[in-house]
C-alpha cells in the first residue's frame, strides 16, 4: 500500500529518512514508475514530478536499514564532491547552511515532490540541533544514504542491460497487452533531436502475420517454411521511422537513430518483465507490397525492423548469451 508522509510521520523515534535524488537515479524512471523517494521504518513516499510517470508507487524491492550509519567512507570522493556542489547552489546566501525555503527549493531541483508541510517537516528533522538553519555536516549523510540507495537501484538496472540476449525461439503464449504498453511508453521515452518523436509501431496479429508469411511465399518462392514458423512467433512488432521529405539525409539520420534507441529500450522493458525479444531486418520488410499489408505509407515511412517478441521456449535461463570479444579497455580511449 501507498504511504505518504506527514509531519507525524517525522515525530518518530530519530531513523535515518531517505529522499532518493532522481538526478541520482534518472533509471528508476525505466526501471518502472519507481518515483517513491522516501524511506523510513513506515516507507514513505513522494512522487517524481515526470509527467510520463506520474503516479506514486513504493520502491518495495529496495530495503533500507535504518539505523545504519552513515559515514563520509561510505561516499566516494565524486559523490561527496557532488554533495557539496548541490548544498552550495541551494546555500543562497552563502551562509555554510540552508534554511527550509532553500531546502524546499532543493527538493524541487530534485524532482522531489514534496508538499510545504512534508518539506518543514524535513527541515526539522535534519536541523536536529534546532539552530533555524541545516548544515553541510547534517545534510551529507541524508545525501550518502540516497546515493547508496541509487547504487543499489543502479546494479539492479545495469543488470537488466547486460543479461539482456536475443531469443529465437518462443512459447506461443501471448503477453499481455499492458506488458506491450509499458514496453512502448519506455520506447517513446527514448532520446530524439528537435523533439521530432519519428517512430510509429505496428502491432501485427496472426492474420496479418499469415498474410506476411504468403507474401514471402510468394515473392520469395519459399516452400510454407515461413508460415510455419512465423506462426509459432506469438508477438510482431514493425516499427518505422518518418522519411524525410525535402531529402535531407541528416536528419533522416538522426531519425534513424532515436528509433534504435527506442527500439533497445522497447526490448530492455521486455526482458525486465521476462519477455524475450529479437529484432528482425529481411528483404521482405522493403517491398511494398509489405509496406501495403501492415498499412504504411512507403513514400512517407522507412521500415526500421520488426521485433520479434514473446516468452522464451525453456525460459530466459535456457538463452545463451553471445560472446563478445571487446571489452571496457578494447573500446574507450580516455584523451587528455
Amino acid at each position: 500500500d501507498l504511504f505518504i508522509a506527514t509531519a507525524s510521520t517525522f515525530s518518530q523515534p530519530p531513523t535515518m529518512m531517505v529522499f532518493l535524488p532522481a538526478a541520482l537515479s534518472a533509471l528508476l524512471v525505466f526501471l518502472a514508475p519507481v518515483p517513491a523517494l522516501a524511506f523510513t521504518h513506515h516507507a514513505p513516499s513522494y512522487p517524481l514530478n515526470n509527467p510520463a510517470r506520474s503516479h506514486t508507487c513504493c520502491l518495495s524491492p529496495l530495503q533500507m536499514s535504518t539505523e545504519a550509519e552513515v559515514t563520509a567512507t561510505t561516499t566516494s570522493s565524486a559523490e561527496m564532491a557532488h554533495a557539496r556542489e548541490v548544498f552550495s547552489t541551494f546555500d543562497t546566501d552563502g551562509s555554510g547552511t540552508i534554511g527550509s525555503q532553500e531546502l524546499g527549493d532543493m527538493l524541487s531541483a530534485l524532482d522531489i515532490d514534496a508538499s510545504d508541510e512534508e518539506t518543514a517537516a524535513l527541515f526539522r528533522y535534519l536541523d536536529a540541533d534546532g539552530t533555524g538553519g541545516v548544515a553541510f555536516e547534517q545534510f551529507q549523510p541524508w545525501y550518502s544514504e540516497a546515493a547508496d540507495a541509487a547504487k543499489q537501484s543502479a546494479e539492479v538496472f545495469q543488470g537488466i542491460i547486460m543479461s539482456r540476449r536475443t531469443v529465437d525461439s518462443f512459447d506461443k503464449t501471448e503477453v499481455d497487452q499492458a506488458v506491450i504498453k509499458r514496453a512502448i511508453e519506455c520506447a517513446i521515452a527514448a532520446p530524439n533531436r528537435r523533439c521530432t518523436e519519428p517512430w510509429h509501431f505496428i502491432q501485427l496479429g496472426p492474420e496479418t502475420v499469415e498474410k506476411a508469411a504468403e507474401l514471402k511465399q510468394e515473392l520469395e518462392g519459399d516452400e510454407g517454411s515461413s508460415f510455419q514458423s512465423w506462426s509459432s512467433i506469438p508477438g510482431w512488432m514493425v516499427v518505422t521511422y518518418k522519411k524525410s521529405p525535402d531529402g535531407n539525409t541528416q536528419a533522416q539520420r538522426e531519425d534513424f537513430k532515436a528509433v534504435c534507441c527506442a527500439v533497445q529500450n522497447f526490448m530492455l522493458s521486455l526482458w525486465s518483465e521476462g519477455i524475450g525479444s529479437k529484432w528482425t531486418d529481411g528483404s521482405l520488410q522493403q517491398t511494398k507490397e509489405f509496406a501495403d499489408l501492415v498499412g504504411i505509407d512507403a513514400d512517407a515511412e522507412k521500415i526500421a525492423g520488426i521485433v520479434w517478441f514473446g516468452f522464451a521456449k525453456g525460459g530466459l535461463g535456457e538463452v545463451k548469451p553471445k560472446e563478445r570479444r571487446k571489452g571496457y579497455d578494447e573500446v574507450l580511449d580516455i584523451l587528455p
